[in-house]
């Protein structure tokens, strides 16, 4: 009985973290799970990593138009797109294994120790930390 009270214990402990969390809950309302925005290529590409979580939700959403920018900026980074391959971003899956979006960081505007905001249709997600 002891060992059932202290694994619902530790189980609600971790939820209500992830649920104070504003990136996340914020996130979470379009199915991903934003694991960072990593720096690439001398920081002229940025890298949005994140994990499905609700593949109907995120499916829907990312059908949008999606973009990152700047923490205080209002200039958007566009998804980058290739001749042959179209837009970097990949489809979301059922499988929960880690997904990305490039995005083209033109004069650089992202920097590492920022923090992004990202734009889905007309919804924002802000606090995204820059490493």
């Amino acid at each position: 009985m002891a060992a059932a009270l202290g694994v619902a214990f530790l189980c609600t402990a971790c939820g209500s973290r992830l649920s104070q969390d504003p990136v996340q809950a914020k996130a979470r309302e379009h199915g991903i799970e934003i694991l960072g925005v990593q720096l690439m290529a001398d920081g002229d590409v940025a890298r949005l990593n994140y994990r499905v979580v609700d593949y109907a939700a995120a499916k829907r959403s990312l059908r949008e138009d999606v973009r990152l920018l700047c923490e205080g900026a209002d200039r958007p980074l566009p998804v980058m797109s290739t001749g042959r391959l179209g837009p970097l971003k990949q489809r979301p899956t059922r499988d929960g294994r880690p997904q990305f979006m490039m995005f083209t960081n033109p004069g650089r505007a992202l920097r590492k120790g920022d923090h992004a905001v990202l734009t889905i249709g007309g919804a924002r997600i802000e606090g995204i930390p820059v490493s």
